[in-house]
């Protein structure tokens, strides 16, 4: 029998990686479950604008502020009330504010310092 001393060693170094892999993964439980959450952790939940609206906000700021369509972007919204949102906007001037409801109305659109 001829012994291919680099085959021999390619080998040995396979079983030797998946040695590893193996006991990896049963020592972590092999579970991917997250892990439990501390009880002094807590995460809020956020209802976020619907795009439609943010979007409304986005064209409006367009319009107010006399910038061009590609530099105003919305950059986070949540629920303010039922019915109603506020959407932060990325504007030219820095951030503005936009307060607007589930018919599309806008209450508030301003610039923030």
């Amino acid at each position: 029998m001829v012994f291919d001393h680099f085959s021999g060693r390619a080998t040995g170094m396979a079983v030797f990686m998946a040695t590893l892999a193996v006991a990896g993964c049963q020592g972590s439980g092999g579970s991917n479950a997250p892990a439990a959450q501390s009880s002094q952790e807590v995460r809020a939940t956020v209802i976020t604008a619907p795009a439609d609206l943010q979007l409304i906000c986005a064209s409006r700021a367009v319009e107010q502020f006399s910038a061009s369509a590609d530099q105003v972007l919305p950059t986070s919204s949540q629920q303010t009330s039922p019915g109603t949102y506020q959407v932060v906007l990325s504007v030219p001037a820095g951030s503005a504010n936009c307060v607007i409801d589930d018919n599309a109305t806008i209450s508030t659109l301003e610039l923030v310092s």
